[in-house]
Formats: structure tokens, C-alpha cells, sequence
């Protein structure tokens, strides 16, 4: 049983005319209904949301971003949402998938410039902050808009992760779910 009613049809139109746009068809994610039952939530969610058309990065980038921070904060509801929406469009490979959840920074699933986005997510994630040198090689690979913004997007999504979690959303039924270790 869901911690929070989600919205039910018919929805709000202000929610109903976005989620046209945004999920193509496709019913809305439990993650959207849930939050939009309250305005101040749902408008603060979007209000911080970073899926924009404006993103300095490309959207290869961002999906790695997103699908670590995800990953290594458990939060399978929303990574299986990302892998299965976006994974393939931007060419991850099923090694890359799995690294995602179970590679170190340095997995050779990647190549060297990815290896910095997974080791950068992965310092802000376990230190909350960038070292000199791990702050050096980020701005080795983007510029410091770029880099600002994947800062952004490993802040936010943890957040999302969060949310995810104490709402205890069920895992949407199209979405992905975390491979096993390599050996279970």
C-alpha cells in the first residue's frame, strides 16, 4: 500500500497537459502522481529538475550521472525508470548497465573520460565534496558550466533517491531492475 495516494484519473489539468509533454502517452510515474498531490512538493520537484532541453551536457553524460548517483544510493525505482527510458539511446552497453551498480570508477566498461563523471558522482556521493585533484581532472574533461551542472544532478538525484525511498514507491512495471553481482 502506497505511503501516499498517488493522484487518480482525471487528473488535474495543469498535471495532465505536462505529463502529455513529458511522458509521451505513457502513464505518469508513480514518482509524478505521488508528488503532485501537493503543490508546494510537486512544484519544488520540478522547479529543481534538470531533464531540461537546456543541459550543457549531452544527454549521454547525464544518463551516466543520474544512473550512478541512483545506483549507489540504492534506488532501483528510479534507476530502472532511467535505464529503461534512456540506456539504449544513448548507447550504454550491458556492461556499462551493470557497472552502473556494481563497477568501481575505474571499471574498464569505461572509457577514460567516463570513468571521471562515475568517480566524480562517487566522491560527492561518499565525501559530499570534490578534492582538489578529483575538482582537476573533472575540469579536464567539462568546462565549469558543465561541471557545475553535474554537480546539480548528482545533488538532485540523490534527492530523488531519497524521496523514492521513504515513499517506498512501488518499482514502475516497464522500468529496468538492478542486475545481479557478477557470481550470484
Amino acid at each position: 500500500m502506497a505511503r501516499i495516494a498517488p493522484l487518480t484519473k482525471p487528473y488535474p489539468d495543469e498535471f495532465a497537459q505536462r505529463m502529455a509533454i513529458l511522458m509521451r502517452g505513457a502513464e505518469p510515474l508513480a514518482l509524478f502522481t505521488t508528488l503532485a498531490t501537493n503543490d508546494r512538493a510537486w512544484g519544488k520537484f520540478t522547479g529543481g529538475s534538470l531533464l531540461d532541453k537546456g543541459s550543457p551536457l549531452s544527454m549521454r553524460q547525464r544518463e551516466i550521472v543520474i544512473d550512478r548517483v541512483t545506483a549507489r544510493c540504492g534506488c532501483e525505482y528510479e534507476w530502472g525508470v532511467h535505464i529503461a527510458g534512456f540506456a539504449a539511446h544513448v548507447g550504454l552497453t550491458a556492461q556499462q548497465v551493470h557497472a552502473t551498480v556494481h563497477g568501481a570508477a575505474d571499471d574498464p566498461a569505461w572509457p577514460s573520460d567516463e570513468q571521471v563523471l562515475i568517480a566524480t558522482v562517487d566522491a560527492l556521493l561518499d565525501h559530499k565534496k570534490l578534492d582538489n585533484a578529483q575538482w582537476t581532472a573533472l575540469r579536464a574533461l567539462v568546462d565549469e558550466v558543465q561541471a557545475l551542472e553535474i554537480v546539480q544532478l548528482v545533488a538532485f538525484y540523490h534527492g530523488v533517491s531519497l524521496i523514492c525511498g521513504a515513499l517506498d514507491l512501488p518499482l514502475e512495471s516497464n522500468a529496468a531492475r538492478f542486475p545481479a553481482a557478477i557470481g550470484d
